[in-house]
């Protein structure tokens, strides 16, 4: 399961306004990341610093990776993303598996 990292809204975020916890924010773009169909992705990591979110970790395709950008625009719109996320490479095999 990916794995998640919170911190305390920034001085003068969040004290007496509407903003959700940061645990909120992680956990809606967690569900979204793993739902929506163009991306369907449940290794990424989610940071939140404030308004500022940063993503982090592998993804399948190239596809899923701009998806990412988009699906969080939807799903967070006025907070800052941050997509540091790698399209994992997957080589094939440097030599042939024989089995008796």
């Amino acid at each position: 399961m990916a794995s998640e990292e919170l911190r305390p809204a920034q001085a003068g975020q969040g004290s007496g306004s509407n903003e959700e916890p940061p645990h909120y924010v992680v956990q809606r773009v967690r569900e979204a990341l793993a739902h929506d169909e163009r991306v369907s992705e449940l290794e990424v990591k989610v940071k939140v610093f404030g308004r500022k979110v940063f993503l982090t970790g592998p993804v399948s395709t190239e596809a899923r990776h701009d998806a990412i950008d988009a699906v969080l625009s939807e799903v967070l719109p006025g907070y800052e993303v941050h997509n540091e996320t790698q399209v994992a490479r997957l080589d094939a095999p440097d030599d042939v598996e024989r089995l008796s």
